[in-house]
């Protein structure tokens, strides 16, 4: 037999043709071009518009983006044949208005799902807004959002016309987010046929304005309201609204909620205000941030009690610096599973506030499953030590569906020991409790000082104590400290 010598014309083609197929394996021009655009989702926009300098069949990629997110902080480059005009009196936004233009002249009648424009823009813009919410309905997407951040808060904001965005118009919106804006619903407004969310932030809307507003949406099931000064009370009562879930957040002047029976969900920051319906509300998820002073447990049994009787999850954020009022007899809680607590005690904790008190929950949430306390003590807390007198201990109470406990911010304080062996006696299905004498991040914020400062860093004693106290009296071994 006679070997192949190296280097032979047979040896050479196959060598020219693997190199072939790996050249080929490379290309991405061999992609079609829908997954192409599909890579190119992927990328913001900015960056999508500078990969039409790769080659030809690149050039236009970028205009079936689905994505246009316009900030000014971020300005999109221009085609070159697209020169900007200076503008002396406010450069930064006419340049931002001019290439907003330009990347829209050249997505003309191509469909996106998402547009979002970001800039500090008053109502003297309002023609070129206008051109751009029409380009936006004229490509059928899906969310709009408008971020109008107002230059000077002494300038008028921006007062959108509804109505180019009607039933007649925008059977295609899904989301729309309106911020720094001012919102009035005009008497010839058709309302969304399809509209699902609505965010209003920072917006100037009155209460009437606003119920008219979602009592015009037939199948609405989100509603976001965040910082809008005017508003005092929302009413979203109406029989046939649809509306799932509701959030609420830093409407200062707002005294009262009337809402929906169907709601399902709310979430809630600002002062503790009486939740109402024409009848029992069906929340079964609720996360409440309360920024007044209102004790967390006399606001579980003044402010919602009867009102909401399918609650399954509540998660309350609270600030401590009294102690809670408490009623003779507890309203029960028979469907909560889940509850969260984050608390921030103020003031003399001797005089002021009892932890122990928190004990009442197992018997007001008699089908509770899982128990969080997560807890920063602004304030001196020593660690407990026999001189400061026993601990003390409630009247047995068995809990039969408790299994899970966790506990953050554990100091070692009398009160939180007093609380976390009640609930260790009680529990008789607990499966695991942990004790993290360190807070949590949730619960400590932005305030890092709290770790920083010598009275606030003494997380061993919460360790030792728990040790000492809390492990001596687990028989069943469920009990689990985090050493810090």
């Amino acid at each position: 037999m006679t070997k192949r010598s190296i280097g032979s014309d047979e040896d050479l083609r196959l060598h020219r043709t693997m190199v072939k197929r790996k050249k080929q394996g490379l290309q991405l021009t061999n992609l079609p071009t829908d997954i192409l655009c599909s890579i190119l989702s992927q990328l913001p926009i900015k960056e999508a518009v500078r990969t039409s300098i790769l080659s030809e069949q690149w050039k236009c990629l970028w205009h079936h983006h689905p994505n246009l997110v316009f900030t000014l902080s971020s300005m999109l480059p221009i085609p070159r044949t697209l020169p900007l005009t200076p503008n002396d009196d406010e450069p930064r936004k006419h340049e931002f208005i001019q290439r907003v233009d330009a990347v829209l002249q050249q997505r003309s009648g191509v469909g996106v799902e998402n547009v979002q424009f970001r800039a500090p823009f008053e109502d003297d813009q309002r023609d070129q807004i206008n051109r751009w919410v029409n380009f936006a309905i004229a490509s059928k997407a899906k969310q709009l959002i408008f971020d109008f951040l107002t230059a000077s808060p002494m300038r008028p904001p921006y007062n959108f016309d509804l109505r180019l965005l009607d039933d007649s118009n925008s059977l295609h919106l899904r989301y729309v987010k309106l911020c720094s804006v001012s919102l009035k619903v005009p008497a010839d407004f058709n309302g969304f046929q399809n509209l699902k969310w609505i965010c209003l932030a920072g917006t100037n809307i009155t209460d009437d304005d606003l119920q008219l507003l979602v009592s015009s949406c037939c199948v609405l099931e989100l509603l976001g309201i965040a910082s809008c000064r005017m508003l005092t009370r929302v009413q979203l009562s109406h029989p046939s609204n649809p509306l799932k879930h509701l959030h609420v957040h830093d409407c200062r002047l707002l005294q009262a909620m009337e809402l929906n029976f169907g709601l399902v969900e709310l979430e809630y920051s600002g002062p503790s205000i009486l939740l109402s319906a024409p009848g029992t509300l069906l929340l079964k998820n609720m996360c409440i941030e309360l920024n007044d002073m209102c004790p967390s447990l006399e606001y579980i049994s003044t402010k919602l009690d009867n009102n909401v009787p399918r609650l399954e999850m509540l998660t309350l954020h609270c600030t401590e610096s009294k102690r809670a009022s408490l009623p003779g007899k507890l309203h029960k809680f028979s469907y909560l599973k889940h509850l969260r607590l984050e608390l921030t005690f103020l003031g003399a904790p001797r005089s002021k506030s009892d932890i122990l008190d928190f004990a009442c929950l197992l018997i007001a949430a008699p089908f509770l499953e899982k128990l969080e306390f997560h807890m920063v003590l602004r304030c001196e807390h020593p660690r407990y030590t026999t001189d400061q007198g026993d601990l003390r201990s409630l009247p047995s109470e068995p809990h039969l569906h408790l299994r899970l406990v966790e506990i953050t911010g554990f100091y070692g304080w009398k009160g939180q020991l007093e609380l976390a062996l009640h609930i260790v006696r009680n529990s008789v299905a607990l499966e695991a409790m942990k004790i993290d004498p360190i807070p949590a991040p949730a619960v400590v914020g932005s305030d890092f000082r709290l770790l920083g400062c010598p009275e606030f860093t003494s997380f061993s004693d919460g360790y030792e104590a728990a040790l000492e106290f809390l492990c001596s009296a687990d028989h069943r071994h469920v009990v689990h400290v985090l050493e810090p």
